[in-house]
């Protein structure tokens, strides 16, 4: 189930991109999505497929803040049996909290964090997409829907303190503006929306205790193993980088047994060694566009000799490793 994520990501795609002269159909089918699994909660679609739907339909309609459109359109009803949850928990931060718990149900990918500074709340939303290219809209996209969840609980006139975006400004400001109502800044640490903490303690009107009871049970008893792959493959990413991603550092990161983490893993339909193979296979593919020297990529992706690098770079993509260098360098 890596890489995953619910039908409701592209609830009302159609309607955007048709309204702007495309042909929602066409752009779906040419990356693999079949155009009635857009808005269906039950179908499962590769999230860099969906990306690419939403990144390909912002440049060829010439649309650059086409996330923020959608955003509107879809609002917190692409969040499925999790909307309950924020319409119906007792404060706007047991909301949060009761997102960032359960979000993984709907979107394995994406997540997101409450941090209390003493200027502020800080709800943070971050994706783990495996090709980047498109995650500038899927970032605006899901603070876009942030923006519904927060208008609803607390007043539909709320504005936040600051918004903040790791990506450069990539659509005019009259649109981040329309979206946000206060100053957006660009290239910062995190994606986040700030918030004054007496926000936090607002009671959600009109809430019914029984619906968000029902709404969590369901919520709790959904499999928790859709999500461990993408787990391990976060951690595994993480851990790379300092030469420490083994099966045994990243059980012990996620706080499981060895054997427990490799059971869930093939219950989900994966492995460590499958995981840790992909990622190395996505690291190779960004480090090779750096120049870097082939040795040195092959001791970040953690092999002892640059031989089994160079077999893998051949198993991946069909060419050596100094070939797919002087390829992705040229495409940069």
């Amino acid at each position: 189930m890596t890489n995953l994520i619910r039908g409701l990501a592209l609830l009302n795609v159609a309607e955007v991109v048709s309204s702007l002269g495309g042909e929602p159909d066409a752009l779906m089918r040419s990356h693999g999505i079949d155009p009635a699994a857009a808005g269906d909660y039950d179908a499962f679609l590769p999230y860099d497929s969906v990306a690419a739907v939403i990144g390909d339909a912002a440049q060829e309609l010439d649309c650059p803040d086409f996330g923020m459109r959608l955003a509107r359109k879809q609002g917190i009803e692409m969040l499925g049996p999790i909307a309950v949850v924020i319409r119906n928990a007792e404060t706007v931060a047991a909301a949060i909290e009761g997102v960032s718990r359960y979000l993984h149900n709907i979107a394995p990918t994406d997540s997101t964090e409450l941090i209390r500074t003493p200027q502020a709340a800080v709800f943070t939303f971050s994706t783990n997409l495996r090709r980047p290219a498109h995650h500038d809209q899927m970032i605006e996209k899901g603070l876009g829907i942030a923006m519904d969840a927060f208008r609803l609980m607390i007043g539909e006139n709320f504005v936040p303190l600051r918004v903040t975006l790791q990506h450069r400004r990539i659509a005019p400001m009259k649109s981040y503006r329309e979206m946000f109502g206060c100053p957006v800044e660009f290239e910062r640490q995190v994606n986040s929306v700030h918030l004054p903490h007496h926000a936090l303690n607002q009671p959600i009107l009109g809430r019914d205790a029984a619906a968000m009871a029902l709404a969590e049970k369901y919520l709790t008893g959904m499999r928790p193993d859709l999500a461990i792959a993408d787990h391990v493959r976060d951690m595994t990413q993480r851990l790379l980088v300092v030469h420490q991603a083994g099966l045994l550092s990243v059980a012990r990161a996620l706080s499981l047994h060895p054997r427990v983490l490799q059971r869930r893993l093939a219950e989900s339909g994966t492995s460590f060694e499958e995981i840790l193979d992909d990622v190395r296979r996505d690291v190779a593919w960004e480090l090779s566009a750096t120049g870097m020297q082939i040795s040195q990529i092959a001791t970040m992706l953690g092999y002892s000799e640059t031989s089994s690098y160079t077999r893998a770079c051949r198993r991946w993509y069909g060419e050596s490793p100094r070939q797919l260098r002087a390829r992705r360098r040229a495409a940069r």
